[in-house]
């Protein structure tokens, strides 16, 4: 399962997701943290289904976690290129510009 969120910022989705084990977690890795535990990223347990029909509708999402990270790659709304590590664990952000 898949934690995500929309947030809305006028016509821009926001999209937050990761791993449902993930969530609540907070990871530190050198000079990089991610908070997996802040209001930005509360949201429902979706399934892979729903969180492909989120991607598809967002304007830019953070995404944490090898299952979210690679529906992501296997929608293509991210390259397997763009993907960072932190503490082992995959992350990818997108952005739609137009």
């Amino acid at each position: 399962m898949i934690v995500a969120v929309f947030h809305k910022n006028g016509s821009e989705r926001i999209l937050a997701a990761c791993d449902s084990e993930l969530a609540g977690k907070r990871f530190e890795d050198a000079d990089l943290v991610l908070d997996l535990g802040t209001q930005f990223f509360k949201g429902s347990k979706v399934s892979e289904e729903e969180f492909r029909g989120m991607l598809a509708q967002a304007t830019s999402a953070n995404i944490v976690g090898r299952n979210a990270v690679r529906i992501a790659v296997e929608t293509r709304c991210i390259h397997e290129e763009a993907v960072g590590e932190i503490c082992g664990i995959p992350f990818a952000m997108f952005f739609c510009m137009g």
